[in-house]
């Protein structure tokens, strides 16, 4: 994955989209970072995007999550950080398993999605902090209706 994102920033790509989801992001932060060493180009010409996954939507595990992800992107700031989903589920700790995908306790005898009811507006001030500690520059939300109320 890492010589893929090398490949395409050497190539012109300068859009990354990233997610703690995706599972990769540790990969696709050595691509980036050989591109930069290498003078191919420099932070600010790339546009690089990551989001939230639904276990970090209280306010107080917003900040840690987004500070994983530049972490192991081996950045300094997002240009862009989404809400994943309008799906808030239980919290799982880094160390019990990241990233921490949909299922709660995947060995557990009866595996299943465990929602938590944190309201969407709760999680947009933990963005919002994002900004003014600037780790990101912008903020947003993805896989979200219209119909969806804040």
């Amino acid at each position: 994955m890492g010589e893929l994102v090398y490949l395409s920033i050497k190539n012109g790509i300068r859009h990354i989209d990233c997610a703690c989801d995706y599972g990769n992001e540790r990969e696709v932060g050595l691509g980036i970072k050989r591109a930069l060493d290498e003078r191919i180009c420099d932070r600010s010409s790339l546009w690089i995007t990551s989001k939230l996954w639904n276990t970090y939507h209280a306010k107080e595990h917003v900040e840690m999550a987004c500070r994983k992800s530049l972490e192991d992107l081996a950045l300094d700031y997002f240009d862009l950080y989404l809400i994943h989903f309008p799906i808030s589920q239980k919290f799982v700790p880094f160390d019990v398993r990241y990233p921490p995908e949909w299922i709660h306790d995947p060995t557990s005898a009866n595996p299943c999605i465990i929602q938590e009811n944190i309201p969407i507006s709760e999680t947009w001030e933990g963005m919002e902090g994002l900004v003014g500690l600037k780790l990101v520059k912008n903020i947003g939300v993805c896989n979200m209706t219209v119909s969806l109320k804040f």
